[in-house]
């Protein structure tokens, strides 16, 4: 709540060499996750790289959400995520496949709906259209992620034609098929993980509600019941601008569940806050928790160490998108310059016109003179007055 406050997290202060007057006094910044402050910078800064990376065309945005019935495993098995991401990507990356193309496609994991409850779902830009495969596309078992800690896991891989390159554009995707595609793929992977967990020396505790064959069977029996039609895909149908899809995509890669400037009220004991209720043509609802529950269904979003929430695949996958890039660069138009500002004497400069280390007598950048931080004491006990006037 109070980051880039000075007198809250202290601040450094910078002198003109010539003129002592002429100071300039930068306020630090909390770096917490849950700051939508830092959020900002972090987010304009993701889009300004992303951007460079991205082959230069149009793309669709499309949202895979995951069963309310799956919630509660996924929260208390996190590397299950792994099998949402799988899931998505290869309802997708097999489809195209089967158009003759390989697509670029970034993911990114929201555990999170607007009311900051659980709700797992994954974003995903995906272009609008590839480069050639080579051959046919039934030829290719198209995705596997790999696993770790299996040594006989195979890496399946699809080739795209090198000598004579050809761009491919598409126009719409059939997201009615997609529903059930993915509704399959889902099922399918979780059902191996709770197999492979009956069948083991010592199950997980975890995996409790899916103890007995029977039960676990029936579970899925009702699940396609509920869901006829497939889980729940949400696309907007319209291609979008390279930078307009990576803007808007960066608002989910990076920002924290709950906006400081939806708080409406804090009294120490109690938080309100502002949601928009989606099931009710996003009508807007206060809502109000303790403060130890609130906190509480912040930090269960926080992913587990080392656990990438963005992730890229297709033409963008770590180890071919370099030699791919070279093909998309002949065969599309360059992508537009970006630069990022990458600290706040930039980002100020941008915003208030003039650069504020520059003294404003000389013209000289100004130097370090010092650091200075707040006691810690007295911020425990400004906040513990702010909380009980």
């Amino acid at each position: 709540m109070n980051c880039r406050e000075p007198n809250s997290l202290g601040f450094n202060t910078y002198a003109c060499p010539d003129h002592p007057g002429e100071t300039c006094r930068i306020p630090k910044s909390c770096k917490s996750r849950f700051c939508s402050v830092c959020a900002k910078v972090q987010v304009d800064n993701w889009v300004a790289n992303v951007t460079q990376m991205f082959p230069n065309c149009n793309y669709f945005h499309i949202t895979f959400t995951v069963p309310s019935q799956f919630r509660e495993l996924l929260f208390a098995k996190r590397p299950l995520l792994n099998a949402v991401f799988a899931t998505s990507v290869e309802t997708l990356i097999t489809f195209c496949a089967e158009q003759g193309f390989l697509p670029a496609i970034t993911a990114v994991l929201h555990t999170f709906g607007s009311d900051i409850k659980r709700h797992v779902h994954i974003h995903i830009i995906i272009s609008a259209g590839g480069l050639m495969l080579s051959g046919k596309a039934e030829r290719y078992t198209l995705f596997m992620e790999r696993k770790r800690k299996d040594p006989k896991a195979k890496k399946r891989v699809v080739t795209v034609v090198t000598d004579r390159p050809k761009w491919i554009h598409f126009h719409d995707f059939p997201y009615k098929v997609l529903h059930k595609r993915y509704q399959a793929l889902l099922i399918k992977h979780i059902k191996e993980r709770i197999n492979k967990n009956l069948l083991s020396a010592n199950p997980d505790p975890d995996f409790k509600p899916f103890s007995d064959l029977n039960v676990t069977r029936s579970f899925f029996d009702d699940l396609r019941k509920i869901y006829r039609k497939g889980f729940f895909v949400h696309a907007s149908g319209e291609r979008q601008k390279l930078a307009c899809t990576v803007k808007y995509i960066g608002r989910y890669a990076r920002r924290p569940p709950l906006s400081k400037l939806r708080i409406t009220e804090y009294t120490g004991d109690m938080i309100t806050f502002l949601f928009k209720d989606y099931r009710n043509h996003e009508r807007p609802v206060l809502y109000t928790l303790r403060t130890v529950e609130f906190i509480k269904k912040l930090v269960q979003h926080i992913p587990p160490h080392y656990f990438n929430v963005i992730r890229h695949y297709g033409l963008l996958a770590s180890r071919v998108k370099a030699a791919y890039r070279k093909l998309t660069d002949k065969l599309l138009p360059p992508s537009a310059e970006v630069k990022p500002a990458s600290d706040w004497r930039e980002r100020q400069t941008a915003y208030r016109g003039k650069d504020p280390m520059i003294c404003s007598i000389c013209g000289k950048v100004m130097a370090f003179v010092s650091a200075h931080l707040p006691n810690p004491l007295s911020l425990v006990k400004a906040r513990f007055q702010a909380a009980y006037p």
